[in-house]
């Protein structure tokens, strides 16, 4: 195990541990984020999870850094299913300007992760689908169905945030 990703490694899935640290590192240093993206492929849960949280922090400060990266985040979408992993993934998405292939390989990952049981899972992809949308007229429309089916979701934090991105959308 790297360096990076050791930092990763105390706590559980409750605390983000030090992936905030980990992504100002990388954020400063880019060439150690194929480090970092190693953490993808740990068969630690805490270690994925930190790791997508740090992925995400990228996402938000300098998403270009990632762009190389981008098949194996979506790879990596599509096979883990662990919440805390996916619920960051989900607003990674959101962050980066995909191009219109990506975006059609993104789509069906984020409409399976609107099915989770978890609540979590659901807002922060319906974030992220809304984040897409409004960088996307392409698939503006679809999205917004999407989101839409939610409106009646048994949780009341997916239904105020369908409302929320909704109106955001719709502005």
């Amino acid at each position: 195990m790297n360096k990076l990703l050791r930092q990763l490694t105390d706590g559980d899935l409750r605390s983000d541990g030090k992936a905030n640290d980990a992504a100002r590192q990388v954020i400063y240093q880019p060439e150690l984020l194929p480090d970092l993206v190693e953490g993808f492929e740990s068969d630690s849960e805490i270690i994925r999870m930190r790791t997508a949280h740090a992925v995400e922090v990228i996402s938000r400060e300098n998403g270009n850094l990632l762009e190389e990266f981008r098949p194996k985040l979506i790879k990596y979408a599509q096979k883990d299913t662990l919440p805390e992993t996916r619920w960051h993934l989900a607003q990674v998405f959101g962050n980066l300007d995909l191009s219109p292939k990506e975006t059609g390989i993104v789509l069906p990952i984020l409409y399976k992760y609107l099915e989770s049981g978890t609540v979590l899972v659901k807002s922060w992809t319906i974030v992220g689908l809304g984040n897409i949308a409004k960088k996307n007229d392409r698939f503006r429309q679809e999205i917004l169905q999407k989101i839409a089916e939610l409106q009646n979701d048994k949780s009341p934090a997916v239904r105020n945030r369908v409302v929320q991105v909704l109106g955001d959308l719709t502005k």
